[in-house]
């Protein structure tokens, strides 16, 4: 999947490796406590629940349970 809005510029290799990195920080988690959906990123590693406010630190991009 290739994201829109950058055109031709920066290359191809660059572009391939942000849409990557963009598709893994947007797809949907669940939350380990509680299993809602609302499990989401708040910061550069620190990813939380909405729902029953569990924390946890992970990776920048993705959070390894």
């Amino acid at each position: 999947m290739m994201l829109k809005g950058l055109g031709a510029r920066y290359g191809l290799k660059p572009r391939k490796q942000f849409s990557k990195v963009h598709q893994i920080l947007k797809s949907k988690r669940k939350c380990p406590e509680c299993g809602s959906t609302q499990f989401g990123r708040e910061a550069v590693g620190i990813w939380s629940c909405k729902k029953c406010e569990f924390k946890i630190a992970g990776f920048a991009y993705d959070v390894k349970i």
